[in-house]
């Protein structure tokens, strides 16, 4: 039995664009107009924008604190509970998709819902830099563990200060992550703000370069000529510093913060002239931000990506990262993970604002309905 079709409303084309249109939703896929006859129910959309659902290539939906000793002092049964709220705003903000960048294991992604979950488990961090047999075998126990992204932090971030592009592994090291991953078939995502480990990182076949800070010019073409990811998270670091000044994060953590919110518009406009591809990453790891994951688009937008691309970076090319070109697009016999906005969601402050999300579906299925 056909579903639904949403008639008179805007609908995001695959160049980024709005136009006017009719989507309807068939046993779980996107219809086509061959369907039209056989749809049991109409809704005039009028005044609705509809997008493809969203894709945040980059939170960590089991993290609820900054501290990783915080985090690690709560039971399962706070995990789990984290989880499954974290996933409903995920949800609530239009993301149907996501790549966990690390602590989510994938005993707690089935307390997820009906979010879609790419997992790489845990993160390989200064902890591992223990030499090459270490960390392939490391690589092997994520692969196990049932990681299908493997995340490697390879510089520092705002806690390392004026350090934070010194390499955290060697050559030999970093080589030795990425031979394993390529071995198992699993891409590897690389948390670099800049530096030598950046370069290493795509020259050894990175699939997605996070944060990129301090990205230069010519790293930017390497990315470029490699086919690689850049992933900005240029929201997180605002919020962070918003965190710092209102003395809830420590104050020595302010100068690398300020750095990063400086220097990340132009990194993401050096992406763009290269040609580099973006997505949307968030880096959400406290309550307060999961369900602001749209936020990441508006500060894209608000850095000179323009909202076309912005929206494309939220969710096609979201979805190609992960190897899913059927997400991200409305079209017909493509998934039907949908996002039913009250107002344009080009406009930065739309994306800010959670209650312009009227509807989400996954799969066809409506998991969210705005109340009141």
């Amino acid at each position: 039995m056909t579903g639904v079709q949403f008639e008179n409303a805007q609908v995001l084309g695959v160049d980024g664009r709005f136009r006017p249109g009719s989507v309807i939703l068939k046993e779980g896929v996107f219809g086509g107009d061959e369907d039209a006859a056989a749809v049991v129910e109409r809704f005039d959309a009028t005044g609705l924008w509809l997008t493809p659902g969203f894709v945040d290539v980059h939170t960590h939906l089991a993290w609820r604190a900054f501290d990783a000793a915080d985090r690690d002092g709560l039971s399962p049964v706070e995990q789990a509970r984290g989880v499954r709220l974290n996933a409903g705003r995920t949800l609530a903000a239009g993301v149907t998709g996501i790549r966990d960048a690390g602590g989510l294991s994938a005993a707690l992604a089935q307390e997820a819902g009906g979010l879609r979950a790419a997992l790489s488990v845990e993160m390989l961090g200064a902890s591992d830099a223990r030499g090459p047999a270490h960390l392939r075998g490391r690589v092997q126990q994520l692969a196990d563990a049932g990681a299908a992204w493997i995340k490697v932090v390879a510089t520092g971030g705002v806690g390392a200060g004026d350090g934070v592009l010194v390499p955290v592994f060697d050559e030999l090291e970093l080589k030795a992550i990425h031979v394993t991953a390529a071995r198992l078939n699993l891409p590897v995502m690389v948390h670099a703000w800049g530096g030598a480990a950046l370069t290493r990182s795509l020259e050894f076949g990175a699939a997605s370069i996070e944060h990129a800070v301090l990205i230069t010019d010519e790293q930017c073409r390497l990315a470029a000529d490699a086919g690689a990811v850049v992933v900005p998270t240029v929201w997180i670091y605002n919020d962070v510093l918003a965190m710092i000044e209102a003395g809830t994060l420590p104050a020595v953590l302010a100068p690398a913060a300020r750095r990063a919110v400086e220097a990340h518009p132009v990194a993401v406009r050096r992406c763009l002239d290269a040609g580099v591809r973006l997505a949307m990453g968030t880096d959400a790891g406290l309550d307060t931000q999961h369900g602001r994951n749209l936020h990441e688009l508006a500060a894209l937008i608000e850095a000179g990506v323009p909202s076309e691309a912005a929206l494309l970076a939220g969710t096609a090319g979201g979805a190609r990262l992960l190897g899913r070109r059927d997400l991200g697009v409305i079209r017909p016999g493509a998934p039907a993970d949908l996002v039913c906005f009250t107002a344009d969601p080009g406009r930065p402050e739309v994306l800010r604002d959670p209650s312009r999300v009227a509807a989400v579906y996954v799969r066809g299925r409506l998991l969210h309905q705005a109340t009141g």
